[in-house]
């Protein structure tokens, strides 16, 4: 960042209002979790912080949110590719040409209706932007709307876990809540019992 300087404090104790430890596992444990003064944890990296720390932090209501939630993008985007090398066509391929004309189709009954309102010609030309759009979306944008749409609703879904839980700022107990019941769901709706 311009103007940042360097620095040998250690960060994880400095005040901050969102810390997101990455790359080191159990950073945060019972002995030092006193020290953090972050008011969101965000947990960048797979068990950042020890059971007992985690459970510390819910006490002083800071936030955390959990390794299985922050890193799910990882695990959709695999899918994704996982799914495209299944499939052997790439994403957008059976939509490429439809989405051209029907952009093509919407900008004409514009102009149609725009000329017959004003009784004169009125050409319509697509933005560069909307003609970038035109062409159809590159398998980048589909993985990046797949993802956002699969993490907003997963996110969507944990805080309603929680809330209907009553797991107070306990986002990764609703987590567990969710898949739990989404495994429980799968082998009821399967046909298979529980013995």
């Amino acid at each position: 960042f311009p103007g940042a300087e360097t620095t040998d404090r250690n960060l994880l104790y400095e005040p901050c209002d969102i810390l997101i430890p990455c790359a080191v596992e159990r950073v945060i444990t019972s002995e030092n979790v006193n020290q953090v003064q972050a008011k969101i944890i965000v947990e960048g990296a797979n068990c950042t912080m020890s059971p007992m720390a985690y459970e510390m932090l819910l006490k002083r209501d800071v936030l955390v949110v959990p390794d299985i939630l922050v890193n799910c993008g990882s695990v959709c985007s695999s899918y994704f590719e996982w799914l495209k090398n299944m499939r052997h066509v790439s994403f957008g391929r059976l939509t490429f040409k439809y989405e051209r004309e029907a952009n093509e189709h919407l900008l004409n009954s514009v102009q149609t209706s725009i000329e017959s309102l004003f009784n004169t010609d009125c050409p319509i030309t697509p933005s560069p932007e909307f003609e970038s759009k035109m062409s159809g979306a590159s398998e980048k944008d589909f993985v990046n709307s797949g993802l956002s749409y699969t993490i907003e609703g997963t996110v969507d879904t944990v805080n309603q876990v929680r809330k209907s839980h009553g797991l107070g700022l306990d986002l990764r107990q609703a987590c567990y809540v969710l898949a739990m019941s989404k495994i429980v769901t799968t082998y009821a709706t399967a046909g298979y019992t529980f013995t």
